[in-house]
């Protein structure tokens, strides 16, 4: 049996993206004719007849094709009704993805058609992340383990202490408590104390919802996408 790959089903998660209606012009040439009274008239009354038959819907309106929209990998998919595809916490390193998924699932395409690059915003976080094909990699797109290697590189950046300031103090408050959750999971006492020197990180402005929920689109642009955490 052949082995395909799977994509979430598109009426969950997408939508063709907004068209504009293009203008209907209709042109007429005209002959070179002599002005006279009689050509007059019968140029007003071609017009006048046109004018009737659009009104009539006799012309044809311009054929509008949607472009095809962009799924995704079902790993990747977020179904806001059902348990993610893939358990994650957004924290850890995505090795730990080898251990439950095949490395050929992890190295397909993460949509359908293949993309070279996406951004992943978050409700919760003032960043994008920037998703791009691994450093040595012949591919010439995306892929799963792309996608959760991208979103751990962004998320481990250290927070700027202009950006902690910024925060409102009962917001900082929370990301403190984030912090500090955070690190005290790590079990050797060594290992904690160097991370805690590396300060606030961007995943800890997610106060905790580190669970990877999954991507959506974001009003219909195939490029941008919303990760939902929980």
């Amino acid at each position: 049996m052949t082995k395909q790959v799977r994509f979430a089903p598109e009426n969950r998660l997408y939508s063709p993206k907004p068209f504009e209606k293009p203008l209907l012009v209709v042109g007429m040439a005209a002959s070179q004719q002599s002005s006279t009274s009689s050509s007059s008239s019968a140029t007003s009354q071609s017009s006048d007849k046109l004018k009737a038959r659009s009104r009539a819907g006799s012309i044809p309106s311009p054929l509008i094709i949607p472009e095809t929209p962009t799924r995704l990998h079902y790993l990747l998919a977020y179904l806001p009704f059902q348990h993610p595809a893939v358990f994650y916490d957004l924290s850890l390193h995505p090795s730990i993805l080898e251990r439950l998924h095949p490395a050929t699932t992890l190295s397909e395409s993460a949509t359908d058609p293949p993309m070279a690059s996406m951004i992943v915003t978050c409700p919760h976080l003032n960043w994008e992340l920037h998703i791009a094909p691994s450093t040595g990699s012949m591919r010439p797109y995306i892929s799963v383990a792309d996608v959760f290697r991208a979103l751990y590189s962004g998320l481990r950046k250290a927070v700027h202490p202009m950006e902690y300031e910024a925060l409102p103090s009962y917001h900082a408050l929370h990301v403190n408590q984030a912090y500090f959750t955070r690190c005290g999971f790590i079990l050797d006492d060594y290992v904690r104390m160097e991370e805690q020197k590396k300060g606030v990180k961007r995943v800890d402005f997610l106060l905790g919802r580190n669970r990877f929920l999954g991507l959506s689109s974001r009003k219909g642009d195939s490029r941008v996408w919303e990760l939902n955490v929980s």
